[in-house]
C-alpha cells in the first residue's frame, strides 16, 4: 500500500499516467476533487480556490491571510483523502504538501516543450505560438506559486523520488516503472509511516483552528 503523487508541467500527460497507474493498482485517482472537497467542507467558493492558484503569486502576495487560509484548506482536503492510503494524486503540489511521509512516492513527469506545444495545438485548435505562450506562462505561474508559498522550486529534481522524461519512455512504460518502484520496501506503508501522516493531519487541523481564530470576529 502506498500514496503516489504525480507532478508535471502544464498539459503533459501527467493525468494519463496517473489514471492508468491507479487503474492497474486499484487505487483511487484524485485531482480537482481536492478543490471541490475543500470548497464544500470549508464553505469557500471553488472559484476562489482556483484563482488563489491560477493568479499566484500576484494575488497571494497581496493577501497574505488568504494565502495561508486557502493553502491550509487545500492541504487539509488532500490529507483527508490520502490518510486512508492507496491513492494516486495528480493535482498541484502534492509532493510539497506530503514532504516527510515515507510511503509517498513522488514522481515528476517532464516532456519536451515542442511536443507539448504540438499536443496543445491539436487539443485546442490554436496556433503553435499561442500554445507555446500559454504553456510557458502556466509553467512559470506554478513555479512562482511554489516559490512564494514554500520557497521550493517545482523544477528541482531533489523534491522527487523519480523524474520521468516522456520522450523515449511511453506513458505505459512510465506506469510500469512506477509500479516496479512501488515494490521497494521504502514505499510500503508501515505503522511508523502511517503515524507520520496521522501527525500531519493533526498538525493541519490545529493550523486550521488557528487560521479560523485569526479571522474570527473576536480578533477584529
Amino acid at each position: 500500500m502506498a500514496i503516489i503523487t504525480i507532478s508535471r508541467g502544464s498539459y503533459y500527460r501527467g493525468r494519463e499516467v496517473a489514471e492508468k497507474l491507479a487503474a492497474k493498482l486499484g487505487y483511487d485517482c484524485i485531482s480537482r476533487e481536492i478543490l471541490l472537497a475543500a470548497s464544500k467542507e470549508f464553505n469557500i467558493p471553488e472559484i476562489k480556490l482556483v484563482r488563489a492558484i491560477e493568479d499566484a503569486p500576484k494575488i497571494l502576495e497581496r493577501f497574505t491571510s488568504d494565502k495561508k487560509k486557502y493553502v491550509a484548506y487545500i492541504r487539509a482536503a488532500l490529507l483527508k483523502h490520502v490518510q486512508k492510503d492507496n491513492v494516486v494524486y495528480h493535482g498541484l503540489f502534492g509532493n510539497l504538501f506530503l514532504q516527510g511521509i515515507p510511503h509517498v512516492l513522488k514522481v515528476r513527469i517532464v516532456g519536451d516543450l515542442e511536443a507539448r506545444v504540438a499536443d496543445e495545438v491539436e487539443r485546442e485548435g490554436i496556433a503553435a505560438d499561442k500554445a507555446r505562450e500559454i504553456l510557458v506562462r502556466d509553467d512559470e505561474e506554478r513555479r512562482k506559486w511554489a516559490l512564494s508559498l514554500y520557497g521550493a522550486d517545482t523544477w528541482d529534481a531533489t523534491f522527487y523520488d523519480m523524474v520521468i522524461h516522456l520522450k523515449s519512455i511511453s506513458v505505459d512504460d512510465a506506469v510500469s516503472l512506477i509500479m516496479h518502484t512501488l515494490q521497494f520496501p521504502g514505499f510500503q506503508t508501515t505503522p511508523e509511516s502511517q503515524q507520520a501522516i496521522d501527525n500531519l493531519v493533526e498538525a493541519t487541523r490545529l493550523e486550521l483552528a488557528q487560521v479560523w481564530w485569526e479571522g474570527s470576529p473576536q480578533r477584529k
